[in-house]
């Protein structure tokens, strides 16, 4: 079941907004939808009506008129007070629409002063079975209803239709007062039970439709996955026969299977672990029976334990109880889903995601456990620009939507491109001091990744071995699947700033050694040494970076592309671009003429002037 189109109107801030879900043209699979705007837009309160929708498909009251709403209202999560009716507005609507595999059921809510014709004539599409299959609801007052629209191969009533969506899939309402309790926290201080808006139907699915905290559950659940996928040892050797006679997993005994099989359940729950943890080796472990709170613990790549699960930091522990949930939900009626994430369906609302999330965590981690489960429909809120920075960059610009309050009108993230530059520099800040901070010996570094190796390859060949030793020669950037980003003299000027920030961290002395062309002056800031490159005259075909230190007639033809740029007027401008990697796979792997190196006597002698500063000073 998927949300496939909303309507409100006077509703809060809201005058008009009219939201049609999208989904991917190859396998219908749906779009993650980002709600944004400022504080007051209305994004918890249209997350409100979906939560209010799914809270009435439980009650299984399908057509039913809600006159008396006093009697009802605290069954269901939306209370309908004429005070929610937008300012100076006679009334709010709200529509939506879920496509099931048999038809679709469709949710109204009116409040105030509106006649139902004239409901009918403004919103002939896609509501209409709404006024078509409704008694008519009375000009004034509250009206509230479901509707079932069968395609022609529906055979079931329904209340079975909805009953069945509700146990099948993963559909949960996650607000922004969700919490998970730490280890140190002394619960009887707090009030240990949270009222929600459940109803009999619900907790005869055992799924909380309303999730403010989930751990015991979940832990207990995680508890029975680790039962279910542990083997006997004569269990472990007979799977481990079958192994090696090429017997595949449907061709196993019936227990042995299913116990393989639910090793993949432990293992989709351990990947939200390790990408929340940003460990890839991190295991859940079975504490002994005399640990508390749980007998659960998470083992990481480095050896070090986190004692249980409760000793995680609040997002972390959010993050994990609310995807272990989704799991948990989605395999309630085939314990084989969880299995397989992929066979999850459902629609997850999720007010304010970025809620007490680090920064790495809103950029880096949701939008990769969100992409775990590509059958369930995530509509969430949120405040963070790097979340939808994030979004874009595990999804694409199509393939997610972000919609923006009031209005409902779908934006891309482009308006938010000064943050994404302010997260690269603390990512940049961040991957610096993990990678050179702990250094033992002097430290260069330089603008380009190809700078550091054309300097090792000069000291190795021009017979400076223990130069070469004595130092780590290091690009300053990142070097990832996109290519090197944090490079240049910007990258050396970034870390410039932060060691004078945090001088403090970096134990070794470090050069910053600049190209040529930047004119960088001669500095010493404390133990940071800044230096340039001295300018070959005698190159006048390569005139900037350290490939200027090289005799030009190197610079063949092959090592240029020849590209056609068209102009906004037609033009067509021929640019012939130099390919930088090639040059230096070909002098420093290939060539190996010490002669190419000549003019690396400058960098040399600036390279021992720094050991033997460092030499003196200690």
């Amino acid at each position: 079941m998927y949300l496939t189109a909303l309507y409100l109107e006077n509703t809060g801030p809201i005058s008009t907004c009219h939201v049609n879900p999208l989904f991917a043209d190859n396998d219908g699979a749906p779009l993650p939808i980002v709600v944004v705007g400022p504080n007051g837009s209305g994004k918890s309160i249209l997350l409100s009506h979906i939560a209010d929708a799914l809270m009435t498909f439980t009650e299984q009251r399908l057509s039913a008129d809600f006159s008396r709403w006093e009697d009802l209202r605290d069954l269901y999560f939306r209370t309908g007070s004429e005070r929610a009716i937008r300012s100076g507005e006679p009334f709010s609507l709200s529509l939506l629409q879920f496509n099931t595999d048999v038809g679709d059921l469709y949710y109204c809510d009116k409040v105030g002063t509106l006649d139902q014709s004239d409901f009918a004539a403004r919103l002939k599409f896609p509501f209409n079975p709404v006024n078509a299959w409704q008694r008519g609801w009375r000009r004034e007052g509250r009206y509230k209803s479901l509707s079932f629209a069968g395609n022609v191969y529906s055979e079931f009533p329904a209340d079975e239709i909805v009953k069945a969506e509700i146990g099948a899939g993963a559909h949960a309402f996650f607000p922004a007062t969700r919490r998970e309790n730490p280890d140190w926290l002394a619960l009887k201080v707090l009030e240990a039970s949270v009222k929600t808006a459940s109803s009999g139907s619900d907790a005869q699915h055992d799924k909380q439709l309303v999730v403010q905290t989930c751990a015991a559950e979940n832990i207990s659940w995680i508890l029975d996955i680790l039962l279910d996928s542990s083997l006997t040892p004569n269990q472990f050797q007979q799977y481990q026969r079958e192994l090696e006679g090429n017997t595949t997993l449907s061709g196993l005994s019936q227990d042995l299977g299913k116990r393989v099989a639910f090793q993949q359940a432990r293992q989709n729950v351990e990947s939200i672990l390790q990408t929340i943890l940003q460990d890839d080796t991190a295991r859940l472990r079975l504490n002994f029976r005399d640990v508390t709170p749980t007998r659960l613990a998470i083992e990481l790549g480095n050896g070090q334990v986190i004692p249980n699960l409760q000793s995680l930091s609040e997002g972390q522990s959010q993050l994990l109880h609310l995807f272990a949930t989704i799991i948990r939900y989605g395999e309630s009626d085939n314990l084989d889903r969880s299995n397989e994430l992929s066979e999850i369906t459902g629609l997850v609302v999720i007010d304010e995601i970025d809620v007490h999330l680090h920064a790495k965590l809103q950029h880096d981690v949701v939008p990769r456990l969100i992409k775990l489960f590509p059958r369930v429909q995530f509509i969430v809120s949120s405040h963070s620009p790097l979340f939808l920075l994030g979004m874009e960059e595990t999804f694409g610009r199509d393939g997610l939507a972000i919609l923006e309050l009031p209005t409902g009108n779908r934006i891309n993230s482009e308006r938010f491109t000064e943050f994404r530059d302010a997260f690269e520099y603390y990512r940049f800040e961040e991957r610096v001091e993990q990678r050179f901070a702990a250094g033992t010996k002097p430290l260069v570094l330089t603008e380009g990744t190809s700078d550091a190796r054309y300097i090792k390859t000069a000291l190795s060949l021009l017979g400076e071995e223990e130069l070469l030793a004595a130092l780590a020669i290091e690009f300053v950037g990142i070097e990832g699947g996109k290519g090197a980003k944090s490079g240049g003299d910007k990258g050396l000027n970034k870390f410039r700033n932060i060691y004078e920030a945090n001088a403090s961290l970096f134990h070794p002395p470090i050069l910053l050694l600049y190209d040529c062309d930047t004119k960088k002056p001669k500095e010493q800031v404390g133990r940071l040494s800044v230096r340039a490159i001295p300018r070959n005259a005698d190159n006048t075909k390569v005139t900037r970076g350290i490939e200027n230190l090289f005799p030009a007639d190197l610079f063949q033809p092959r090592f240029y592309h020849n590209r056609v740029e068209e102009g906004n007027y037609g033009e067509r401008k021929q640019i012939e671009e130099f390919k930088k990697r090639e040059f230096c796979d070909w002098i420093c792997d290939e060539r190996k003429n010490p002669d190419d190196f000549a003019n690396f006597a400058d960098v040399v002698k600036i390279l021992k002037e720094f050991v033997a500063q460092h030499r003196s000073a200690n």
